[in-house]
């Protein structure tokens, strides 16, 4: 995988046939990680220019593939995020084309509803909209002084996502929010208070979410 191009990576993680589990349910189909500096490269012209490479995939193809490359339990590449071997300047770089997804991919594809009200698994582009920051453990919690500069990077990308006008971006941002609430209350209030005195179109669902995200009570 060292030698991997951007092309190959792109289409052994998106270009998949989409069946009534997602591809990565099968651990012999799973491909192997490249080296964490090719991750971090990848991922963030992924990130950058994902409404140009995704746009030859389905909604279902993007959720899954994308869901595959967030959740550390299908895959470790999302790691290289943290990587303190890997320069942190283009960790954060990675970080920040992140709102990009919500922008030129979320913006564009999801349904403009709620997803923690769906009682059943979401495989739209909702799903992984909803649990991208869910599956990818970011925000860290840690006393690392490596990860505070990261920390602050996703907690940004959060509060722009904030004001997108779209329900859908909206409630994911505050489902990051609420988890990172644990362990930085005052900063993750200081960004929902914003968003609540100045964000319009509201719904009265996504309103008690922030409320709940505020003080961390989300699942």
């Amino acid at each position: 995988m060292d030698d991997i191009g951007f092309e190959d990576w792109l289409k052994v993680r998106f270009d998949r046939p989409v069946g009534e589990k997602p591809w990565y349910y099968d651990s012999d189909d799973l491909p192997a990680d490249p080296p964490r500096e090719i991750s971090l490269r990848y991922l963030h012209k992924l990130f950058s220019e994902n409404g140009q490479l995704l746009e030859q995939y389905s909604d279902r193809q993007v959720n899954d593939g994308l869901y595959y490359l967030f959740s550390p339990g299908n895959s470790s590449e999302i790691f290289s995020l943290l990587d303190a071997e890997l320069p942190l300047a283009e960790r954060l770089r990675a970080v920040d084309a992140v709102y990009l997804l919500y922008k030129d991919c979320f913006f564009a594809r999801c349904s403009r509803k709620l997803t923690h009200l769906d009682k059943e698994l979401d495989v739209s582009v909702n799903g992984i909209c909803y649990m991208l920051w869910d599956i990818a453990a970011l925000p860290v919690h840690a006393d690392k002084p490596e990860y505070k500069e990261i920390n602050a990077a996703c907690l940004a990308v959060m509060e722009k996502a904030l004001q997108l006008d779209h329900e859908a971006c909206r409630e994911s941002a505050l489902h990051g929010l609420g988890h990172a609430a644990r362990y930085s209350p005052a900063e993750v209030g200081r960004v929902i208070d914003s968003f609540l005195k100045s964000a319009v179109n509201i719904s009265p669902g996504l309103l008690r979410y922030a409320k709940a995200a505020r003080s961390g009570m989300i699942q």
